[in-house]
């Protein structure tokens, strides 16, 4: 009675064959024909009120988006209670589509709701021209409370899916984007092009590249890539390309760093660790980086310290413990005793590397210890003693020696005899 179109009408469907003849054998062609002029027309009435809010073009899926409500209404008004199959993964694939459109769910909600406005006060215009044999005011109660209900369980489907789809679809995204950077990161050759399009970054730029971990698994993601933006924005980059790398990891690269850009002083987050590479430019650079900040969080993780570690300030011990078996062997040979992993050895060496820094300035050592001069004198001369051996011989080895010590350590035990004190 109330689902009636002219059959001229009518017009072309936006919805398939199959769902239209399921939903033919509740409604008869005459709903489906309702329905079908339903969702031309709230097209044309919803692409204008959106146009003129705030610029929305809809679309042919739209369209059928549409339609797939007036014919779920005509089902519900007709005694349906649940949607049919065909009609369901219709809905499924129009919401699939706004996913991958990137819009978020308030567009299918918001048609929804203009669509049942819309389509309650049709309906309600045609209850008021019923005669009262026909109880118009009960049937418009009815009306009111099944198309109510026909909205509900659709909103509810709508929302389950767009949440399902949107999280299938950035896990896939990110999956493929991870793939990719892998291979750069190995060194396979991958087409600039395709890169800057998959990756979402200009990867022909100047990229620094920063590792962001924590050794608790129950660190949120989101920690971790706010650590890494905080850091890129800091180091100057614009645009940036975040990575995760297992439940507690993160890959990440600036563009365009500002020169000269340093992170070692910036706070971390509790039980959080960061490392930095060096700037670097194209495909080539986005791997060297990484692998500089990868060099840098192994040898930085070292020290115990919680600060960022940057590969600028740890290079040199990076290129020296290339061989971390013959490094250790090397400390052990160039500082003797003076190596010995204990409070008072590890003063000389401190006060001996500062001594070798400034140039073999005593008053400048001090001052950065914060000691008299006469303590860098008289510590200086102690560690010559306890190495056997005068500093003017092999100074540049001992300096080396001393660097290694400072960041890797020694682990070499105490000898028998050395002094307790310094």
């Amino acid at each position: 009675m109330l689902l009636s179109a002219d059959p001229g009408a009518v017009g072309e469907a936006a919805c398939r064959a199959e769902v239209l003849d399921e939903v033919a054998v509740y409604c008869g062609r005459e709903g489906v024909g309702w329905a079908v002029c339903t969702g031309r027309d709230l097209l044309a009435a919803l692409t204008r009120e959106l146009a003129e809010c705030n610029g929305v073009r809809l679309t042919p899926k739209d369209h059928e988006f549409l339609e797939l409500i007036a014919l779920w209404c005509a089902l519900r008004l007709c005694g349906v209670q649940r949607m049919p199959d065909s009609l369901t993964a219709d809905v499924e694939s129009a919401v699939r589509t706004h996913v991958e459109r990137g819009f978020e769910l308030d567009g299918p909600m918001t048609l929804i709701r203009m669509a049942h406005a819309r389509i309650t006060q049709d309906l309600t215009t045609s209850c008021g021209r019923l005669g009262e044999a026909h109880r118009p005011v009960a049937l418009l109660c009815e009306l009111s409370e099944v198309l109510f209900d026909a909205v509900e369980t659709l909103c509810r489907l709508v929302s389950t899916r767009f949440l399902r789809e949107r999280e299938q679809w950035h896990s896939g995204l990110v999956a493929q984007r991870r793939d990719l950077v892998r291979g750069v990161l190995r060194g396979e050759p991958v087409p600039v092009d395709k890169a800057t399009r998959r990756l979402g970054y200009d990867v022909t730029q100047q990229h620094l590249a920063v590792l962001v971990w924590s050794e608790q698994d129950n660190r949120r993601a989101a920690d971790l890539e706010r650590t890494a933006v905080r850091l890129l924005s800091r180091a100057g980059c614009a645009a940036k390309l975040l990575i995760p790398a297992g439940a507690a990891g993160l890959w990440a690269w600036g563009a365009q760093p500002s020169p000269g850009a340093e992170l070692g002083g910036e706070p971390l987050p509790e039980a959080v660790q960061a490392a930095v590479g060096l700037p670097a430019a194209g495909l080539a650079g986005l791997r060297t980086s990484h692998l500089q900040a990868v060099t840098a969080a192994r040898i930085g993780a070292r020290t115990g310290t919680s600060s960022v570690h940057e590969y600028r300030a740890l290079e040199f011990v990076a290129l020296l413990a290339a061989d971390e078996s013959a490094a250790a062997s090397f400390v052990a040979r160039e500082l003797g005793p003076l190596a010995a992993d204990t409070p008072s050895a590890r003063v000389l060496r401190t006060t001996l590397k500062s001594y070798l820094d400034e140039d073999r300035s005593p008053s400048v050592a001090a001052r950065r210890l914060h000691v008299a001069k006469n303590t860098v004198l008289y510590r200086v001369k102690k560690a010559e003693q306890l190495r056997g051996r005068p500093l003017e011989d092999n100074r540049l080895q001992v300096h080396a020696a001393l660097h290694l010590a400072e960041v890797l350590g020694t682990g070499v035990s105490q000898p028998v005899g050395m002094a307790a004190t310094a």
